[in-house]
């Protein structure tokens, strides 16, 4: 519809400007054509016979030189002595040119130069030869000038019509459709050929712009123009398109000038991209989460079309939280088990939209078992939009416990004040050795876990090193911290081992210690 309202203002005013500019100079005194001499406005006089004076002044240019000519049959009779043919012309400032017409037999013409002083002159004697000849004629020049006999045109006489024509760009004319528009005629009304002398439209890229078509037409030796305008004009808007639908992960929002890159922007004149994108709304920016968001682009041509699109951006979360912690666990056969919460503290999930989540198991082989082996455990974290994933952990049982030898010792009990020192534990242990007719040099404490925790309930190893017969074993106690009401018993266990020991010693002694 904005097109059609366009364009039908385009014609009307294409119309209403032809018709203007047909009546301009309507009131120019000057003739329009070359011809100044108009016979209607010649009066025969009754004496001297065979001539004629002009009515009303005539409109001349000042210092111009002029020229009067007759054809033959014009003249009539008088042709039979020319030489006795005079003319007189009359100037305002009282000037006068008066003289006998000089003789062109050769082209049967007779003529009369003069040069004005005046704007306005007066032909009191001019020859008329009574006859149905109407060749006579005034022109701005010299005899030598005269290129034909034209008639007076009257000054509301159109000489140049002038008109315009809009066009779509999207819909061009060809030259026949727009000469389709235009026809001559001649003065009997039938329609006669015209010739295009002049045209900026035919070799143009036809852009949007201005251009111009001139027609000339002759006839009865007058000729005429027609100059048309040619307005293309774009009223196509720029088209903005969504080459594929725009989903953004929500932690990896980007900012709304570089979704621009994302649209395609065409145009059928000017040549046109995203940069040419202009933002009338976003309710995108300020988004903090997942859904659906709008942005309002606009574009606009160099001809001042619009167009714009209201453009869908969907803020997703598709990536499921990151766990973090060990893909293999490993424990001994003597440890406790570990609880499914133990395990699970051992790990941590993070979502890049939710932040910290929990974690689960979902698959599950191990189950405390304290046989040993390799057993298989999956645990899984899901965030708000249920993305998940699983992680994989193995968790490995490894048998530590080596032969078991039972004896029938009495337990010793021994009062101490709090703790046993290193020393007390060393020659505590030589002397089981040598119970048990292990003959024992260079005992040492390797570590001991008992250090420092001597008043924490538990159980701590102690591993010691010494030599016998030439070989050096490697062995460790363990003493267990136990409160009572009245007393803290240490159970202390002795294992001795090396590498190639086949034969061991369990021996269990009780330290009593204050309740701290």
């Amino acid at each position: 519809m904005k097109k059609i309202m366009t364009f039908v203002l385009l014609c009307f005013i294409f119309l209403l400007f032809g018709k203007l500019n047909s009546n301009a100079g309507q009131y120019d005194s000057l003739p329009k054509g070359k011809n100044y001499l108009s016979l209607s406005n010649i009066l025969l006089l009754e004496s001297p016979d065979y001539y004629a004076q002009t009515i009303e002044p005539i409109r001349v240019k000042n210092n111009t030189i002029y020229t009067l000519v007759f054809d033959f049959d014009y003249l009539g009779q008088l042709t039979m002595d020319l030489s006795s043919v005079f003319i007189e012309i009359e100037e305002d400032s009282g000037v006068n040119h008066s003289n006998y017409i000089i003789e062109d037999r050769q082209n049967e013409r007779a003529y009369f130069e003069f040069t004005t002083s005046d704007e306005w002159i007066h032909i009191a004697y001019m020859p008329n030869g009574h006859t149905n000849g109407y060749n006579a004629m005034l022109y701005e020049g010299t005899y030598q000038d005269f290129n034909g006999f034209i008639p007076y045109i009257n000054s509301s006489e159109i000489m140049n019509y002038q008109g315009l024509i809009p066009m779509d760009y999207d819909h061009l004319l060809t030259i026949d459709q727009i000469k389709s528009y235009v026809t001559a005629y001649n003065s009997q009304g039938h329609a006669i050929a015209y010739d295009v002398i002049s045209d900026s439209y035919s070799a143009s890229s036809k852009l949007p712009g201005a251009y111009q078509m001139t027609f000339q037409v002759t006839h009865n030796l007058i000729t005429k123009k027609y100059i048309l305008d040619i307005r293309i004009f774009d009223l196509t808007g720029p088209i903005i398109s969504i080459p594929n639908l725009i989903e953004i992960p929500l932690a990896e929002k980007i900012d709304v000038n570089q979704i621009k890159s994302l649209l395609e922007v065409t145009d059928n004149v000017d040549i046109m991209d995203s940069a040419n994108l202009s933002i009338l709304n976003d309710t995108y920016t300020s988004a903090t989460t997942v859904g659906i968001y709008y942005v309002l682009f606009e574009a606009s041509d160099q001809s001042g079309n619009k167009s714009t699109l209201e453009v869908p951006i969907t803020l997703v979360d598709k990536k499921g939280p990151v766990i973090s912690g060990p893909q293999m666990i490993y424990l001994y056969t003597t440890d406790a088990p570990l609880s499914n919460s133990s395990i699970l503290s051992k790990y941590k999930a993070v979502d890049d939209v939710d932040g910290n989540v929990s974690v689960s198991i979902s698959y599950n082989l191990y189950n405390q078992t304290l046989t040993p082996g390799i057993y298989q455990m999956a645990i899984s974290s899901s965030d708000a939009q249920l993305n998940t994933t699983n992680k994989n952990i193995t968790i490995h049982v490894i048998e530590n416990k080596g032969p078991i030898f039972e004896t029938n010792e009495k337990i010793i009990e021994k009062s101490v004040a709090d703790t046993m020192t290193d020393a007390e534990i060393i020659a505590w242990f030589k002397a089981q050795l040598e119970l048990s007719g292990i003959q024992a040099t260079n005992l040492n404490i390797l570590f001991s876990e008992y250090k420092d925790n001597e008043k924490q309930s538990g159980s701590y190893y102690v591993y010691l090193s010494y030599e016998s017969n030439g070989l050096t074993e490697i062995t460790r106690v363990r003493i267990d911290v136990v409160e009572d009401e009245n007393m803290i018993p240490f159970t202390l266990y002795i294992s001795i081992a090396s590498g190639l020991l086949i034969a061991g010693l369990g021996i269990t002694y009780y330290v009593k210690k204050k309740r701290i």
